[in-house]
């Protein structure tokens, strides 16, 4: 949880770049990005409370360094935003990305018991 997915940022930068320029640029891009993630001084995150009483994180929409990814494009501003949003829930405080479980034909975390039967699937393939 909270890493970049360097297929996407290629598939985002195929749109606005050309074939070889998109590889080099998205790995970049990626880095860039996967290191300000990881940076633990920069939080563009507002505590509000909820309806309910409770606290909720919004991100600040005019942090600098946000701006400056909306450049790029819609689909990477989100890609980077959910990275964000996942590390800040699962590691707020190292800031380093969290290996989670996933299913990704529903995506959404995999449960325990999904996790096992992946397991045991995968094992009679292999006799």
């Amino acid at each position: 949880m909270g890493d970049l997915d360097l297929k996407e940022f290629a598939k985002a930068c195929k749109q606005d770049l050309l074939q070889e320029d998109a590889r080099v640029d998205s790995s970049v891009l990626c880095s860039k990005w996967e290191a300000r993630i990881a940076d633990p001084n920069w939080h563009p995150f507002e505590v509000c409370m909820n309806d309910d009483g409770k606290e909720k994180e919004i991100l600040l929409k005019d942090n600098v360094k946000l701006r400056e990814l909306e450049e790029h494009g819609e689909e990477i501003y989100t890609l980077v935003t959910k990275a964000l949003f996942e590390i800040n829930e699962y590691n707020p405080s190292g800031r380093y990305p969290v290996p989670e479980l996933w299913n990704y034909k529903d995506g959404r975390k995999a449960t325990p018991e999904e996790a096992i039967e992946y397991i045991l699937k995968s094992r009679k393939r292999k006799r």
